[in-house]
């Protein structure tokens, strides 16, 4: 699967040590729930499209950006954890490859 497969290239990439496991555990896990959270938006947009009317269209819409912050949130105090335990030269390396929404992409 991408995010699998995503996740342990980031891993290797930053040259993730033992001592970092637990905080880098941490900041996996956020990212499969933020990535479950893109697809989640994916869907309930796709949906709204076969709303009909426009107001329904647009609330289904907002509800979906709400989602999306709620889970951009929830990423964040892993990923500052995550980016407060790396060295300077893993965090050079972050800077380049965590990027995106969540850093994921």
């Amino acid at each position: 699967m991408y995010r699998e497969g995503r996740i342990a290239f980031l891993k290797t990439e930053l040259a993730i040590t033992e001592a970092q496991g637990k905080v880098w555990d941490a900041y996996a896990e956020a990212l499969k729930k933020n990535m479950q959270s893109m697809l989640d938006m994916r869907k309930t947009m796709m949906e709204a499209r076969s709303a009909k009317s426009p107001v329904e269209r647009l609330s289904a819409h907002v509800s979906a950006m709400e989602s999306r912050l709620k889970a951009l949130q929830d990423v964040k105090p892993a990923l500052v954890a995550l980016y407060d335990s790396l060295s300077e030269e893993q965090k050079k390396k972050a800077d380049d490859v965590l990027t995106g929404m969540g850093c994921m992409m």
